[in-house]
């Protein structure tokens, strides 16, 4: 493996995967990935099947594309900023380390999904009701997330790396509610095992931003995904000191939650508030679910941007 078979194996994936693309409604039923129906919240809106996936063919959405290239970044798995998330004030003890995946790990590697730039002008029209794109997006193209994870970590296997996409496994466990089920006690409700934002931070991909958006170095408008693996590769340089480095504190993206969701004095948000105010904003694309109004219309859409010296 080289850091360019890697680029181009998600190139040619992002185009080409049926998965990357709104299709048909009922079109990919069967078309299932790793932990698609155990991570995604519409499990705690309202019932959910395969087949209520895509769009109506008048809806004129049919074929649009969720994201555009990705990127990615690397970290040694024994980088010491991993330590810093178990931190209570980062995510807690309960987050697991790169080795608690795959014991004989020696690198991260985090990639970042850009969102079609479509789809995020269309999040800035409407102040308070999200974009039906945002929406598919972030429901629909969840699964070619997941199915990208999945095929790094088949990559790496085939030439002869060991490799886990943390996201994918059954061990991975993303409380987005109140009432935990059982066996997943210790990770308190809307937190998880393994925080995609934090490890993208340590590879260098990117930092937070003041409403714990993550800003990559293509800006803040994506998804996250990681594979942990014993490929031994140099790692990239952070060319930031702290978890917020590419944020220059203009607070808009706190100003734009109609929720206020937000702590600006202390960079942090009320989940359980957003959680409510994303179902109510959300009831006219039941069960589908997102908002993103702190992630579009923003300075660090499309680029990283500097603290103010």
């Amino acid at each position: 493996m080289t850091r360019e078979k890697l680029q181009t194996i998600i190139n040619e994936f992002s185009d080409k995967s049926p998965l990357n693309y709104l299709a048909e409604k009922g079109a990919h039923s069967g078309a299932q990935t790793d932990n698609y129906a155990k991570n995604n919240m519409y499990q705690h809106t309202l019932p959910f099947s395969e087949d209520m996936l895509g769009a109506e063919k008048e809806s004129g959405l049919v074929g649009m594309r969720f994201y555009m290239h990705p990127i990615f970044s690397i970290a040694r798995a024994d980088d010491p900023w991993f330590l810093d998330i178990k931190r209570p004030e980062a995510v807690g003890e309960h987050h697991l380390m790169p080795k608690d995946w795959l014991p004989d790990a020696k690198t991260v590697i985090s990639f970042f999904l850009p969102f079609n730039h479509a789809t995020v002008e269309a999040n800035k029209k409407d102040p308070q009701v999200p974009a039906i794109e945002w929406v598919y997006t972030r429901v629909d193209g969840q699964r070619f997330l997941l199915a990208l994870g999945t095929a790094v970590r088949n990559a790496l296997l085939e030439d002869g790396y060991k490799a886990v996409a943390p996201y994918t496994e059954d061990s991975y466990i993303m409380q987005v509610n109140v009432d935990l089920p059982p066996g997943t006690e210790h990770v308190p409700p809307y937190s998880t095992n393994w925080s995609e934002r934090h490890v993208g931070v340590v590879t260098g991909l990117g930092t937070f931003g003041q409403s714990t958006n993550f800003i990559s170095k293509i800006g803040c408008s994506g998804r996250l995904i990681s594979v942990v693996t014993d490929w031994d590769i140099e790692a990239d340089e952070r060319d930031y000191s702290d978890w917020l480095g590419y944020c220059n504190d203009c607070g808009l993206c706190i100003k734009k939650c109609h929720g206020n969701c937000y702590f600006p004095d202390r960079h942090g948000k009320d989940h359980a508030l957003c959680s409510k105010q994303i179902r109510k904003v959300c009831e006219p694309y039941a069960p589908r679910y997102g908002c993103g109004k702190c992630q579009s219309g923003l300075p660090c859409d499309h680029k990283p941007m500097r603290k103010k010296a």
